[in-house]
């Protein structure tokens, strides 16, 4: 009775790590999940930082040709 007793113990607390492991799992791959959407974000949010330095330096680089063309043009 004693060895049944202490078997049914053992099973029953194998059977509690088995839950709590499977239970974990489900968690971690949804934080995982998680994680690869929001560095999708950062990386989207990056290259349009990206983008718009760009376009203000492309932006700046016509403005000063236009003022070198108009400062010629004044001189003429």
């Amino acid at each position: 009775m004693n060895i049944n007793l202490e078997l049914f113990d053992i099973c029953y607390v194998i059977a509690g790590f088995i839950t709590a492991s499977i239970v974990f799992s489900f968690y971690i791959s949804k934080l995982k999940k998680e994680i690869k959407t929001i560095k999708r974000q950062y990386e989207k949010k990056s290259i349009g930082a990206d983008d718009s330095s760009l376009k203000v330096k492309t932006l700046e680089n016509k403005i000063k040709t236009l003022e070198t063309a108009l400062k010629k043009q004044m001189g003429n």
